[in-house]
């Protein structure tokens, strides 16, 4: 299958297409909104500027993936693999993450307002500018992790000294 088909058969109505290959396809700018892609292979596809709100990624490999500009509010990543993947300015409000690795991503500017982070794996993420305002980021590991201007993101003291970085004010 290859992404001409996939759009081809979403425009008729078909939303699954759980456990799919679509690996390093070129999805950008795509309007996929609410598209099943559970266990899908999708590493390094290109999503940059699509909108795939409330889609069910659940579980699905994403790793290198580009998500530039994504609108992903909403969506389903739960336990999904989004290691290495460009998420850079992405809306990710109220999407869940919980159990997600997320080790290495560029989530700067990325928008994550009311998502479930619990238990995600944020290691080595740049989270620049990103806004974490009301998400649930319980047992979620930021070892090492870059966060200048972050908005509302508590960064355990064991990993950070106990810095609070909140509207782009250090306490």
């Amino acid at each position: 299958m290859n992404a001409q088909e996939v759009l081809k058969r979403y425009a008729a109505g078909e939303r699954d297409f759980s456990n799919a290959d679509l690996h390093g396809m070129n999805f950008a700018e795509a309007k996929l909104r609410g598209i099943v892609l559970r266990g899908a292979n999708l590493e390094k596809a290109n999503f940059g500027w699509a909108n795939l709100e409330s889609a069910d990624l659940q579980g699905a490999n994403l790793k290198g993936a580009n998500l530039h500009a994504a609108h992903l509010n909403k969506a389903n990543l739960q336990n999904a693999d989004l290691s290495d993947a460009k998420l850079k300015t992405c809306g990710l409000s109220e999407a869940n993450l919980e159990n997600a690795s997320l080790r290495g991503a560029v989530l700067v500017g990325a928008k994550l307002q009311g998502a479930n982070l619990k238990n995600a794996n944020l290691s080595k993420t740049h989270l620049d500018g990103a806004d974490f305002t009301d998400a649930l980021t319980e047992g979620a590991d930021v070892t090492f992790t870059e966060t200048t201007n972050t908005v509302g993101l508590v960064i355990p003291e064991a990993l950070k000294s106990r810095k609070r970085v909140d509207a782009g004010k250090k306490e």
